[in-house]
């Protein structure tokens, strides 16, 4: 029983300790009864449902004595007895909770509804099939009733109405069959299902009181089928449409928001296809909420990848502050490896919804329904959300009139895909920001923003979130060769890599989106910033110069470890090696000198402390790309440099190299074809010479990248 002990000795302890109230028992065995009144509200409502139980399954269908003197008025069919018999075996059970459970009539009868539409008083299936719930008032009628002898009161006086039809009074479920059938196959026509059920049932069917008649016709089971659909609304949708059952009708009685108390605690990230048709193609949109204050933004892109995924936390970032934790669902461009680096650099969590379940970033979700019909709608080219809001938008125009026609002309579309940013970009932050969220207690996100000021954890450089979210190389993590690190076909070099010619250890690469011609090199575990390498012919360096700097510089770096070699020779004889091997006394032996490692090449000056370990990594790329005040040197060092400094400062200063001619040459006559100005044939000519020449490709990707970058940042 609920909340009493389990064993004798318990049950005596805790009878003592509470007083219970008990008399000494006559029967055979002896021992003690205690009064049901002195045992917990748990035990005593336990007691009163098993007692229902036993009620239920000892009663008869036969009527007490008022109503048996009445059995001449009792109904004929068989229907009216169900009715009859099942209403007396729940008050049956009634009496015998009320008599367990100690509570005066009323507070019995609400707690008897309670479990039994709780399905917590067991009744026998014939009992509970014909009667699913009761009321207070039906109780109470039904206890009148008793108690008169009325019997056709219990029995129910039904008459030739509603309910004693062929599809009710049918002694074989006839519309659980239909419905079942319609259910399963709703394109189906009401003669079509008629003709299966004269099939299945025949076209007379057996009622309850031995009497046959014959199938409804179609308008009936029509009208059943609708009455059925009326009754039963979201059993309908759960059956026929998961989907938007689980969007109208799924209990949400808890938050998904709950826990949630700061600024940038929870981002909740998702995207979906644009429903404006543009004029350079479909695009999709990108959108990230800000739980606590509901501030959202919108990022629209060509092609969703996980490049848009980092620009769009760029932009966050920028304007919010650092995410602690970042919510996405399973798709690919949100759980890449580039995006669980970026996360972890961010030190942001990553939590991520089970497979199907939208509903776990309700958020998120609800904001680009908000997007997708409160601001599209608002747009030429809009193409509606569904397919149906999309054909009747197509049938404005006659079939014939469309014949021949794109998309794109059906639409009207008009906006390309920065115009729709900067209108999604005003769109957001006038009207979506300051409209009353019930969420936010009727606050805006605006207002909730703006009081909750100074929380946020910003970057103290902007730069350090675009090194972050840099684009990895292709092809893994990286060593180091004789010639640098090989990215892209092409090799990258920096002095502090020559401590790692050879040795096999791997780097994490990273592209300067605004650099083709050069790289940025981390340590892949733990991850820290090494060094900027860049690539001579891209960024314009003299290999030469390189060449002479590298072998200085390495010369330096193997002379300085041989040098603590020899050093640490002196320390030892060969004969004492000789002896030590052969196993003379340790007392004459000289202990081994432990070799120096080789000095490592001078790290970058610690940066300042920052929320997390990718931040640390990236202020160090920050102050390696910026030069430092060159160290004090002796005159020695600066005399043996300085031959160094003018080789690699020659190239520098010599003549322009012709590839810069010619290509400012080439930009020139582009220039002037593209403001339709005078070009000759041989500038022409010249210009279709070097087009395919490799210097001027690389040139040309080169531009058009940092163009590409810039409009991003934009």
């Amino acid at each position: 029983m609920p909340k009493l002990p389990t064993s004798k000795r318990g049950i005596n302890l805790r009878a003592t300790d509470e007083c219970w109230s008990y008399r000494e028992r006559s029967g055979r065995g002896g021992g003690r009864e205690y009064h049901i009144s002195s045992l917990p509200e748990d035990a005593r409502i336990e007691l009163a449902r098993r007692g229902a139980a036993d009620a239920v399954v000892t009663a008869t269908p036969a009527l007490p004595k008022p109503l048996k003197d009445a059995t001449p008025a009792l109904p004929a069919t068989l229907e009216a007895r169900l009715r009859q018999d099942y209403k007396l075996a729940i008050l049956a059970a009634f009496d015998s909770f009320h008599a367990a459970s100690g509570d005066s009539l009323t507070p019995a009868r609400h707690k008897f509804i309670g479990f039994y539409n709780a399905r917590q008083i067991d009744v026998p299936d014939w009992v509970r099939s014909a009667c699913p719930t009761i009321s207070m008032s039906s109780l109470e009628r039904w206890t009148r009733a008793r108690s008169t002898g009325d019997a056709a009161a219990l029995a129910g006086r039904y008459g030739n109405r509603k309910g004693a039809g062929v599809l009710d009074s049918a002694v074989v479920d006839v519309r659980g069959f239909m419905v079942a059938v319609l259910v399963e196959n709703p394109h189906l026509a009401m003669h079509q299902v008629r003709t299966l059920l004269l099939k299945r049932f025949g076209a007379d069917v057996e009622l309850f009181d031995g009497s046959t008649r014959p199938m409804p016709s179609e308008r009936r089971l029509l009208e059943a089928w609708q009455d059925w659909k009326n009754k039963h609304r979201q059993l309908h949708l759960a059956l026929t449409n998961p989907d938007d059952w689980k969007n109208k009708h799924r209990a949400a009685v808890g938050s998904y928001s709950e826990g949630i108390e700061r600024p940038n605690q929870l981002w909740e990230i998702d995207a979906s296809p644009s429903d404006v048709m543009l004029t350079d193609g479909r695009h999709s949109i990108y959108v990230v909420v800000d739980v606590y204050t509901r501030r959202m933004m919108i990022l629209v892109t060509k092609v969703p990848r996980t490049s848009a995924v980092f620009l769009l936390i760029r932009r966050a970032v920028l304007a919010w502050g650092m995410p602690k934790a970042i919510k996405t669902d399973n798709g690919s461009d949100f759980v890449s490896r580039e995006a669980q680096r970026a996360y972890f650099l961010l030190d942001a969590a990553h939590p991520t919804c089970d497979p199907y379940s939208p509903e776990q970033k309700p958020h998120v979700e609800r904001a680009i329904g908000t997007v997708q019909h409160g601001f599209m709608p608002l747009l030429p080219g809009y193409t509606g959300h569904n397919v149906a809001t999309r054909q009747a938008i197509r049938s404005r125009e006659t079939f014939a009139a469309r014949m021949g026609e794109s998309d794109a002309d059906i639409f009207q579309a008009a906006l390309t895909g920065v115009e729709l940013q900067q209108l999604a970009d005003a769109w957001v932050e006038n009207v979506y920001h300051h409209n009353p969220h019930e969420g936010l207690g009727d606050r805006t996100p605006h207002a909730l923003a703006e009081s909750c000021a100074g929380w946020e954890a910003r970057l103290t450089d902007e730069r350090q979130i675009d090194l972050l979210l840099m684009p990895a190389a292709d092809g893994g993590t990286r060593t180091v060769s004789k010639k640098g690190i090989r990215v892209e076909n092409a090799d990258f070099w920096s002095v502090d890599l020559i401590p790692y010619i050879g040795t096999g250890d791997r780097f994490d690469v990273r592209l300067d989106p605004e650099d083709m011609g050069r790289v940025w090199v981390y340590h892949s575990e733990p991850f820290a910033f090494l060094c900027i390498a860049e690539n001579p012919e891209r960024a314009g360096l003299s290999r030469a110069a390189l060449a002479a700097e590298a072998a200085e510089l390495q010369k330096r770096f193997i002379q300085a470890g041989k040098a603590a070699i020899r050093a640490a020779k002196t320390k030892f004889k060969p004969h004492e090696l000789a002896d030590a091997l052969i196993g003379k006394p340790a007392a004459t032996v000289t202990a081994l000198p432990t070799a120096a490692p080789p000095p490592a090449l001078p790290a970058p000056s610690a940066p300042a402390v920052q929320p997390s370990a990718g931040l640390i990594a990236a202020q160090r790329a920050i102050t390696a790309a910026t030069p430092a005040a060159p160290r004090p040197r002796d005159a020695g060092e600066q005399a043996r440099t300085a031959d160094i400094a003018r080789r690699i400062a020659a190239p520098a200063q010599a003549a322009e190299k012709p590839e810069d001619r010619w290509w400012r040459r080439a930009q020139d006559i582009e220039a002037r074809i593209a403001a339709d100005a005078e070009v000759s044939e041989d500038e022409l000519e010249w210009l279709q010479s070097i087009e395919s020449a490799a210097w001027f490709l690389a040139r040309k990707n080169d531009a058009a990248r940092k163009a590409a970058f810039a409009r991003a940042v934009e």
